[in-house]
């Protein structure tokens, strides 16, 4: 029976259990994976059960509010593009070197573009757009609130000294998961505290010393002072009143040995990371020469094969310590010149298309999100992977219903 031939009571009774179906999978997402929360419990010990679990859950909810409401699915370009994905990475495991690794790398990518898919469906109802941006706002606080707590108690969780992690574990992945919660909150944060949010999430990404995260932190800063998300007065003051506090709060703590563990080799990292050290320990910063290495590496298999790259996990299993970091030199060494083409055409796609109908704040937050996954990708090879990024893409691209917050009024 399809619903215009439903009686009224009965479409209200299933749209609202599509709508609950919709909220506890957003939930559940926003918890456990955005937050990083699933992987560090389980790794811990904390939680018996796997990231898997949660996904297939958050899975679980999107199928029963299709089910539950077959005409509110959310927009088709995001799900098209993540079939595709899916598509080219198991057609890829064909001209791979077909072990367990290109398997698996196989099985994440089809997982992470069903994921995709699944908080596509999740966020097509305003009101769990709604609920998930609040959610999103709590995390991220609770993520620097932890970050600025790890300060006094080094690699509880993150694996690096002198750099804050959260749940993450991986700082750089804390400070790219910050930024997008920056993002994708910031619409619903009052305009009077705009500002104040900001500059909490900045000092958050910091603590990680990700220079990935921060470039990307001061890039998108850029765009919402040029489309007048942020008032430039108030963020200048709030920052320096920031700075001077932080400055004197830090000396303090110093003094009276809080951060003794900051001496010697420690503060020499340190600086590296922020690029204040001398020349010869500038230089000596093994993360930037390697992952030059890296790059050189990937465009020399994309050059020996350029038109299919050498299959899905290549640069998984390659004689190499890690992998790209970056997405789309993986995607050319990988599926070659249609890997070229992948990541722009998920921007592309990405990029608000309601932009006459859309509430400045919402368009604002959604470009800049948009151009932070861009420049994030030069540094991660997981950027499509991440769970953080892929609930941005599905929020950025639903469809806004009539009488919607994301419309302009």
């Amino acid at each position: 029976m399809t619903t215009a031939l439903m009686p009224t009571a009965e479409v209200e009774s299933t749209s609202i259990l599509a709508r609950t179906a919709r909220t506890i999978g957003a939930l559940v997402a926003v918890v456990f994976l955005f937050s990083g929360f699933s992987t560090w419990a389980f790794n811990t010990g904390a939680l018996p059960l796997p990231p898997l679990a949660f996904m297939l859950v958050v899975l679980g909810c999107a199928g029963a509010a299709v089910i539950l409401e077959p005409s509110r699915l959310g927009g088709a370009r995001v799900k098209v593009w993540s079939a595709a994905s899916a598509c080219l990475a198991m057609l890829a495991f064909l001209w791979s070197s077909g072990s367990e690794f290109a398997l698996q790398e196989a099985q994440t990518r089809t997982l992470s573009a069903m994921l995709l898919v699944g908080f596509s469906v999740l966020m097509a109802e305003a009101q769990t757009r709604t609920i998930t941006r609040r959610a999103i706002a709590v995390s991220t606080l609770l993520t620097v609130a932890i970050n600025v707590w790890e300060i006094t108690h080094p690699m509880t969780f993150s694996m690096a000294l002198g750099r804050s992690a959260s749940f993450y574990v991986n700082p750089n992945i804390a400070g790219a998961a910050l930024v997008s919660g920056l993002l994708l909150a910031l619409p619903i944060v009052p305009a009077r505290v705009r500002e104040l949010f900001v500059l909490l999430v900045g000092a958050g990404v910091f603590l990680t010393l990700s220079r990935g995260a921060l470039l990307c932190f001061g890039i998108v800063i850029v765009v919402l002072l040029v489309s007048r998300q942020l008032r430039v007065k108030r963020l200048s003051l709030l920052t320096g009143g920031g700075v001077l506090l932080t400055a004197s709060v830090m000396g303090a703590m110093m003094a009276s040995g809080e951060l003794s563990y900051l001496s010697g080799g420690a503060e020499q990292f340190v600086k590296q990371r922020l690029g204040i050290g001398s020349r010869e320990e500038f230089s000596a910063d093994v993360s930037a020469s390697s992952r030059s290495q890296l790059a050189m590496h990937a465009l020399d298999l994309f050059g020996e094969r350029p038109l299919t790259g050498f299959g899905t996990g290549a640069t998984v299993e390659w004689n190499e310590p890690e992998s790209t970091h970056n997405i789309y030199l993986r995607h050319l060494a990988e599926y070659g010149v249609l890997g070229a083409i992948l990541m722009p055409v998920l921007l592309l796609i990405a990029w608000p298309r309601h932009a006459p109908r859309a509430s400045r704040t919402y368009l604002g937050a959604a470009q800049a999100f948009v151009i932070f996954v861009a420049f994030w990708g030069v540094f991660s090879h997981n950027v499509a992977d991440d769970a953080f990024v892929l609930m941005g893409l599905a929020l950025i691209t639903a469809i806004p219903d009539r009488h919607d917050p994301e419309l302009a009024s």
